[in-house]
């Protein structure tokens, strides 16, 4: 879907609802890794320590970070 995806805007006809369903569906992910102190609260507990277990920025953020950016 992905791929349909990218071919269509490089051919500038994008669907845009398609476009907005991605746009959504990254928004949920980044807000699912929100901060909570120094840790990401979406990457999974500590259950040793019943802490957030993943520093930030975690890898999920630091790969739309980095495909975002191209």
């Amino acid at each position: 879907m992905m791929d349909d995806f990218n071919i269509g805007l490089s051919n500038g006809f994008g669907d845009v609802k398609t476009l907005i369903d991605f746009n959504n569906a990254l928004r949920a992910v980044v807000e699912l890794h929100y901060p909570s102190g120094i840790f990401c609260r979406g990457c999974g507990m500590n259950e040793e320590y019943n802490e957030p277990a993943q520093l930030l920025p975690c890898p999920t953020i630091l790969a739309i970070e980095k495909a975002i950016s191209g």
